[in-house]
Protein backbone atom coordinates (compact mmCIF):
# COMPACT_ATOMS: atom_id res chain seq x y z
CA UNK A 1 0.00 0.00 0.00
CA UNK A 2 1.28 3.47 -0.90
CA UNK A 3 1.64 6.34 1.55
CA UNK A 4 -1.62 8.26 1.86
CA UNK A 5 -0.70 11.90 1.22
CA UNK A 6 -3.20 14.75 1.45
CA UNK A 7 -1.48 17.52 -0.57
CA UNK A 8 1.84 19.22 -1.17
CA UNK A 9 2.37 21.52 1.78
CA UNK A 10 5.09 23.91 0.66
CA UNK A 11 8.14 24.37 -1.53
CA UNK A 12 11.50 25.63 -0.29
CA UNK A 13 14.25 27.22 -2.37
CA UNK A 14 17.75 28.39 -1.56
CA UNK A 15 18.76 31.94 -2.45
CA UNK A 16 22.00 33.93 -2.43
CA UNK A 17 20.56 37.16 -1.01
CA UNK A 18 17.71 36.63 1.45
CA UNK A 19 16.73 40.33 1.51
CA UNK A 20 16.53 40.56 -2.30
CA UNK A 21 14.52 37.32 -2.37
CA UNK A 22 12.13 38.58 0.32
CA UNK A 23 11.57 41.75 -1.68
CA UNK A 24 10.93 39.79 -4.91
CA UNK A 25 8.57 37.25 -3.35
CA UNK A 26 6.58 39.80 -1.34
CA UNK A 27 6.56 42.91 -3.56
CA UNK A 28 6.50 41.25 -6.98
CA UNK A 29 4.92 37.86 -6.35
CA UNK A 30 2.56 38.95 -3.56
CA UNK A 31 3.49 36.40 -0.90
CA UNK A 32 3.08 37.38 2.74
CA UNK A 33 5.75 36.58 5.33
CA UNK A 34 4.27 34.50 8.13
CA UNK A 35 7.52 33.83 10.00
CA UNK A 36 11.21 34.62 9.82
CA UNK A 37 13.48 32.18 11.57
CA UNK A 38 17.11 32.98 10.72
CA UNK A 39 18.36 30.59 13.40
CA UNK A 40 16.83 27.69 11.53
CA UNK A 41 17.52 29.25 8.14
CA UNK A 42 14.24 30.33 6.70
CA UNK A 43 11.62 32.83 5.73
CA UNK A 44 8.22 31.20 5.62
CA UNK A 45 5.58 32.77 3.37
CA UNK A 46 1.97 32.21 2.42
CA UNK A 47 -0.08 33.19 -0.57
CA UNK A 48 -1.60 35.69 1.82
CA UNK A 49 -5.27 35.42 0.94
CA UNK A 50 -6.30 32.54 3.20
CA UNK A 51 -3.77 31.56 5.82
CA UNK A 52 -6.19 29.07 7.40
CA UNK A 53 -5.68 26.92 4.31
CA UNK A 54 -2.26 27.97 3.10
CA UNK A 55 -0.24 28.10 6.33
CA UNK A 56 3.18 28.54 4.79
CA UNK A 57 3.29 27.74 1.11
CA UNK A 58 6.72 28.90 0.07
CA UNK A 59 9.99 29.08 2.00
CA UNK A 60 13.29 30.74 1.16
CA UNK A 61 16.58 29.96 2.86
CA UNK A 62 20.02 31.47 2.30
CA UNK A 63 22.81 29.39 0.82
CA UNK A 64 25.80 28.86 3.10
CA UNK A 65 28.23 30.78 0.86
CA UNK A 66 26.77 33.04 -1.86
CA UNK A 67 30.20 33.34 -3.51
CA UNK A 68 30.52 29.63 -4.21
CA UNK A 69 26.85 28.70 -4.60
CA UNK A 70 26.05 26.77 -7.75
CA UNK A 71 23.30 28.02 -10.08
CA UNK A 72 19.93 26.26 -10.28
CA UNK A 73 19.88 23.16 -12.51
CA UNK A 74 19.69 23.39 -16.28
CA UNK A 75 17.51 21.15 -18.47
CA UNK A 76 20.17 18.43 -18.37
CA UNK A 77 20.75 18.43 -14.61
CA UNK A 78 18.88 16.70 -11.85
CA UNK A 79 16.88 19.05 -9.63
CA UNK A 80 13.69 21.07 -9.52
CA UNK A 81 12.82 22.49 -12.95
CA UNK A 82 10.30 25.03 -11.68
CA UNK A 83 7.60 25.68 -9.12
CA UNK A 84 4.15 26.31 -10.57
CA UNK A 85 1.62 28.72 -9.06
CA UNK A 86 -1.99 28.65 -10.23
CA UNK A 87 -4.22 31.67 -10.88
CA UNK A 88 -7.99 31.60 -11.12
CA UNK A 89 -8.64 33.04 -14.58
CA UNK A 90 -7.08 33.98 -17.89
CA UNK A 91 -7.49 37.64 -16.90
CA UNK A 92 -5.52 36.92 -13.71
CA UNK A 93 -2.75 35.39 -15.83
CA UNK A 94 -2.64 38.51 -18.01
CA UNK A 95 -2.56 40.75 -14.93
CA UNK A 96 0.30 38.67 -13.50
CA UNK A 97 2.16 38.99 -16.81
CA UNK A 98 1.70 42.77 -16.85
CA UNK A 99 2.75 42.98 -13.19
CA UNK A 100 5.94 40.99 -13.79
CA UNK A 101 6.84 43.14 -16.79
CA UNK A 102 6.14 46.36 -14.84
CA UNK A 103 8.61 45.12 -12.21
CA UNK A 104 11.30 44.34 -14.80
CA UNK A 105 10.95 40.56 -14.54
CA UNK A 106 11.65 38.95 -17.91
CA UNK A 107 9.09 36.33 -18.93
CA UNK A 108 10.99 33.60 -20.75
CA UNK A 109 8.08 31.81 -22.39
CA UNK A 110 4.32 31.95 -22.80
CA UNK A 111 3.15 28.40 -23.53
CA UNK A 112 -0.28 27.03 -24.27
CA UNK A 113 -0.43 23.40 -23.23
CA UNK A 114 -3.64 21.66 -24.25
CA UNK A 115 -5.09 22.07 -20.74
CA UNK A 116 -3.66 25.41 -19.59
CA UNK A 117 -1.76 28.56 -20.44
CA UNK A 118 1.52 29.10 -18.63
CA UNK A 119 4.24 31.69 -18.33
CA UNK A 120 7.75 30.81 -17.24
CA UNK A 121 10.29 33.10 -15.57
CA UNK A 122 12.88 33.02 -12.79
CA UNK A 123 13.43 34.68 -9.46
CA UNK A 124 16.57 36.86 -9.00
CA UNK A 125 18.62 33.72 -8.23
CA UNK A 126 17.49 31.86 -11.34
CA UNK A 127 15.03 29.52 -9.60
CA UNK A 128 12.41 28.53 -12.18
CA UNK A 129 8.83 29.69 -11.65
CA UNK A 130 5.61 29.21 -13.58
CA UNK A 131 2.28 30.99 -13.24
CA UNK A 132 -0.55 29.23 -15.00
CA UNK A 133 -4.26 29.33 -15.69
CA UNK A 134 -5.75 25.85 -15.87
CA UNK A 135 -8.76 25.58 -18.18
CA UNK A 136 -12.01 24.51 -16.49
CA UNK A 137 -11.99 21.49 -18.85
CA UNK A 138 -8.51 20.39 -17.76
CA UNK A 139 -9.63 17.25 -15.94
CA UNK A 140 -11.68 16.12 -18.96
CA UNK A 141 -8.76 16.84 -21.28
CA UNK A 142 -6.47 14.67 -19.15
CA UNK A 143 -9.05 11.86 -19.15
CA UNK A 144 -9.31 11.94 -22.93
CA UNK A 145 -5.59 12.49 -23.41
CA UNK A 146 -4.35 16.02 -23.80
CA UNK A 147 -1.61 15.11 -26.27
CA UNK A 148 1.90 16.45 -26.21
CA UNK A 149 1.51 19.65 -28.17
CA UNK A 150 2.70 22.96 -26.79
CA UNK A 151 2.21 26.27 -28.57
CA UNK A 152 3.52 29.75 -27.99
CA UNK A 153 0.67 32.19 -27.33
CA UNK A 154 0.21 35.90 -26.86
CA UNK A 155 -2.49 37.56 -24.83
CA UNK A 156 -4.04 38.79 -28.07
CA UNK A 157 -4.72 35.15 -29.03
CA UNK A 158 -8.19 33.98 -28.00
CA UNK A 159 -8.45 31.24 -25.42
CA UNK A 160 -9.09 28.03 -27.39
CA UNK A 161 -12.66 26.74 -27.53
CA UNK A 162 -11.80 23.52 -25.65
CA UNK A 163 -11.03 25.64 -22.58
CA UNK A 164 -14.79 25.85 -21.97
CA UNK A 165 -16.08 22.74 -23.75
CA UNK A 166 -14.16 19.73 -25.00
CA UNK A 167 -15.36 18.94 -28.53
CA UNK A 168 -16.87 15.54 -29.23
CA UNK A 169 -14.21 14.93 -31.87
CA UNK A 170 -11.32 15.78 -29.50
CA UNK A 171 -8.17 14.05 -30.69
CA UNK A 172 -5.21 14.81 -28.45
CA UNK A 173 -2.76 14.45 -31.31
CA UNK A 174 -4.48 16.66 -33.88
CA UNK A 175 -7.18 18.98 -32.46
CA UNK A 176 -4.84 21.62 -31.01
CA UNK A 177 -2.57 21.38 -34.04
CA UNK A 178 -5.51 21.90 -36.43
CA UNK A 179 -6.76 24.85 -34.37
CA UNK A 180 -3.39 26.57 -34.20
CA UNK A 181 -2.13 25.79 -37.70
CA UNK A 182 -1.01 29.03 -39.23
CA UNK A 183 -1.82 31.20 -36.22
CA UNK A 184 0.62 30.08 -33.53
CA UNK A 185 3.84 28.18 -34.12
CA UNK A 186 4.40 24.89 -32.36
CA UNK A 187 6.93 24.82 -29.53
CA UNK A 188 10.01 22.65 -29.86
CA UNK A 189 10.84 20.24 -27.05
Amino acid sequence: MAIRLSRIGHAAVRVRDIEAAKKFYTEVMGFRIVEEDPEHGGVFMSLGHDDTIDGHTFDISPVEDPGTALPPPTRNQVGVAHIAIKVGSHDDLKEAYDHLRAHGVPVNRLVEHANQRSMYFTDPDGNGLEIYYEFPTSRELFKRGRGDRDFIFTFEDPVPPWASSVPDDWDPETTADRYHRGTVRQMGT
